[in-house]
């Protein structure tokens, strides 16, 4: 009886003890973990991510394994930290092949706590309320982000719970064939008592497990393929602040497939030579970016010539926006048919020092603006012969784009 009685108090005091874990807050973080993924994206994020090895080590739970002391001095000069013999930072060296990880000077002490803060609190994805607004869901793998204490908390109930029917059922079963029932209730705790004998505190139990499952399994699903805030580091600092923002360089100047076809085009590094042969430099960086355009192309600044016989080297852009091969998307029908700004969907990108993905590019965010976009048909010759059986059909002259068909699957699927 002394090991039943055990068994029991055992997993009452995990679920006591996986519901303090859990209370843990993001007070208890070093630093701002919103900042901390703003520089993660901008410094860290063409090399690391949180939860898999890239040219770098997953840095999901980094704090758990060095000091915030020795991080601070890895990140600012590792090749400094490894001089002094620091066995940490030789054993990473030597892992990675000798990859020299740049140094960060420019990175202040609290910025490098910020980051340390957003992976241990990893990602927080969102998805779309019924009322418009977006709640935050379950934080993405990578740091201790409590997750693993909810599934603690929702395996060690599901436990209590199961032991407790199968004790009831075992008794039915001893009834049945006629046999003593068992005594395990008089030694049993009285949470356990009650949970037996009560079956309507067996059936909440069971029901709260239940739905916090479907709930973690829900908003699981609902993150999937989900990039938004996504900024990844480019090979070249282009600033679009600076080009579209500053010198008010049309987007489709540089994107020009735009309003020709179902993709924008990123531009050629022999686009950027139409300006860049005569601005050598820049007001930011200096020399240093438009030297990479230049030996992208071949083209020699002191000369000022292109380089005869040079084997062009392409600019290896990282790809932001990107939807899966399952959605048809065309930009020449929004910018075109739709008259659709560029900043509706990809956001105020002339403040955009670094791109990032600025809208969640769900179906759901589709569908929304389809039902809200008010079809412009006076002033578009594209929908002149159209007009007059919208407004007979709908009874209105707000004509928005469902109601030209902007919900039909086979728009988008097919």
């Amino acid at each position: 009886m002394n090991k039943q009685r055990l068994f029991y108090r055992l997993f009452i005091g995990l679920f006591f003890a996986s519901s303090v874990v859990f209370a843990q807050d993001e007070a208890d973080l070093p630093g701002d973990p919103d900042n901390g993924k703003k520089l993660f994206n901008a410094q860290c994020g063409a090399c690391h991510k949180l939860d898999k090895k890239m040219v770098g080590p997953a840095l999901g739970g980094v704090a758990d394994k060095y000091s915030m002391d020795w991080i601070i001095a890895w990140t600012q000069n590792n090749a400094e930290l490894r001089a002094s013999g620091d066995k940490d930072a030789i054993a990473i060296f030597e892992e990675y092949n000798g990859a020299i990880m740049p140094a960060f000077p420019n990175l202040s002490e609290q910025d490098i706590k910020d980051i340390v803060a957003y992976t241990i609190r990893g990602d927080k994805k969102k998805a779309p309320s019924g009322d418009g607004e977006e709640i935050a869901a379950a934080p993405a793998a990578g740091g201790d982000d409590g997750m693993n204490m909810w599934v603690i908390l929702g395996l060690s109930i599901f436990l209590i719970v199961l032991i407790a029917i199968l004790a009831k059922v075992k008794n039915t079963l001893k009834v049945i064939k006629g046999e003593p029932t068992s005594t395990l209730l008089e030694d049993a705790s009285v949470f356990t008592k009650i949970a037996v004998r009560n079956q309507k505190v067996i059936a909440v139990a069971t029901v709260v497990v239940a739905v916090f499952l479907l709930q973690q399994v829900y908003w699981g699903l609902m993150s999937v393929g989900v990039e938004e805030g996504y900024e990844p580091e480019q090979p070249i600092a282009f600033s679009h602040a600076l080009h579209a923002g500053e010198n008010q360089i049309d987007c489709q100047y540089c994107h020009y497939g735009a309003e020709k076809g179902k993709h924008s085009n990123i531009p050629s590094a022999s686009l950027c030579m139409n300006c860049h042969t005569y601005i050598q430099e820049g007001p930011k960086y200096g020399e240093k970016e438009i030297d990479k355009i230049y030996a992208a192309v071949g083209f020699d600044r002191e000369s000022n010539q292109y380089i005869d016989g040079y084997e062009v080297k392409p600019v290896k852009w990282v790809r932001i926006h990107n939807l899966p091969d399952l959605a048809y998307f065309s930009h020449a029908q929004h910018v075109n048919a739709g008259n659709i700004e560029c900043q509706t969907c990809h956001g105020p990108v002339e403040e955009m020092e670094v791109l990032y993905q600025y809208s969640p590019l769900t179906m759901g965010w589709c569908i929304n603006c389809h039902r809200e976009s008010e079809v412009d048909v006076e002033n578009n010759g594209y929908y002149e012969e159209m007009h007059g059986k919208l407004k007979e059909k709908h009874n209105t002259d707000k004509i928005t784009v469902d109601m030209i068909g902007g919900l039909e699957c086979g728009k988008c699927h097919y």
